[in-house]
């Protein structure tokens, strides 16, 4: 092994590990240290002989330490630029194929009750939950009281909800 490294090169070769270690606290991700410790020693062997530095071992720390610094700024304008790391969680705001075949059933399943319903009863539920009349609006029209106008729309509702349950296999 040939021991007449410049300077800098032998204090690199001295110090890598705990090197790697500060570039792994300070990336967090083994591999990316790895690649950031190799452009340390290119960095360092590009310089002449490095005589002129006092102190190596803190020279290698700030070389490494702005590396990994470059490191973290080019990964954030990375995810300025394209939107960043893709969450495998980010839910589509569309609804899903299923939903929408759910969706679909069970607005078949509502009309076809709605078409079982009885023709008074069909236009006293339309009235109150559709067309947004009060049970005492509906109750002057059909000449009936407000308290039979609830028990018909709450008994028919029953009965659609139960065929939509029935439909979807909702029990």
């Amino acid at each position: 092994m040939n021991t007449n490294h410049p300077p800098l090169t032998a204090a690199f070769l001295r110090h890598q590990a705990e090197l790697r270690q500060y570039l792994l606290r300070q990336v967090n991700c083994p591999d990316t240290a790895a690649d950031l410790l190799q452009d340390t020693f290119i960095r360092i062997a590009r310089l002449e002989t490095g005589d002129g530095i006092s102190n190596p071992r803190a020279f290698l720390y700030r070389v490494a330490g702005n590396l990994a610094l470059d490191h973290a700024r080019m990964t954030a304008r990375r995810g300025q630029w394209d939107g960043g790391d893709i969450d495998e969680d980010w839910a589509c705001p569309r609804p899903q194929p299923d939903a929408i075949l759910a969706g679909r059933q069970a607005w078949r399943s509502f009309l076809n009750g709605l078409a079982q319903l009885p023709l008074p009863q069909r236009q006293l539920l339309l009235a109150c939950r559709v067309d947004g009349k009060t049970c005492r609006e509906a109750a002057a029209e059909e000449r009936i009281t407000a308290k039979q106008v609830e028990r018909i729309v709450r008994k028919q509702l029953g009965f659609l909800r139960a065929q939509g349950e029935h439909v979807c296999g909702n029990r």
